[in-house]
C-alpha cells in the first residue's frame, strides 16, 4: 500500500500551487518528514498533472535507443534529470540518474536489459543430454 493516497497528495499540491505556504510549512503541518517531497509531488503534478501523484505499480520497460537518447541529451548538458523526466513523462528522475551512471561506467553494454532473477544451480552437464538421447531411442523401439 503506498504510504500516501493520491487524494491526499493532490490537496497537499493545490494548497501550495492557490495560497503563500511553503513546502516547509505544509510538509510540518501535514506531518510529512522532509520538505523534498512536496517539492517532488507539485513538480509531478505540474508536469503531469493527476496522473503524476498516482502510484505506478507497473514496471516501465524503456528502450535502448530511448535511454541512449536520454542520456545524451543529459551529458551534453542541455537538460536536467528532472526537466527530462517532466518531457519524457518518465516518473522518477533517479531512473535517468542511473542510466547515466550505468552509461558512464559500462557505455551501452550498461543500458541493455539485464537478466533478472536468481541463477539456476542446476549443473548444465553433457548427463542430461544423454539421458533424452536414451528416452528417444526407447520410445522408437
Amino acid at each position: 500500500m503506498a504510504k500516501y493516497k493520491t487524494e491526499f497528495k493532490v490537496k497537499v499540491v493545490k494548497e501550495y500551487l492557490e495560497g503563500n505556504v511553503s513546502y516547509k510549512d505544509l510538509a510540518k503541518k501535514y506531518s510529512i518528514p522532509d520538505k523534498h517531497i512536496v517539492r517532488t509531488w507539485v513538480n509531478a503534478y505540474e508536469s503531469q498533472g493527476y496522473e503524476g501523484l498516482k502510484v505506478s505499480r507497473k514496471n516501465n520497460n524503456y528502450s535502448l535507443d530511448l535511454k541512449l537518447n536520454v542520456v545524451d541529451l543529459y551529458l551534453t548538458g542541455e537538460m536536467s534529470y528532472q526537466s527530462l523526466a517532466n518531457e519524457l513523462k518518465i516518473s522518477n528522475p533517479s531512473i535517468i540518474a542511473r542510466w547515466v551512471k550505468e552509461f558512464r561506467d559500462e557505455g551501452i553494454e550498461g543500458l541493455k536489459p539485464k537478466k533478472r532473477g536468481r541463477p539456476s544451480n542446476m549443473p548444465n552437464t553433457d548427463k542430461n543430454k544423454d539421458l533424452k538421447n536414451k528416452h528417444n531411442k526407447t520410445k522408437k523401439n
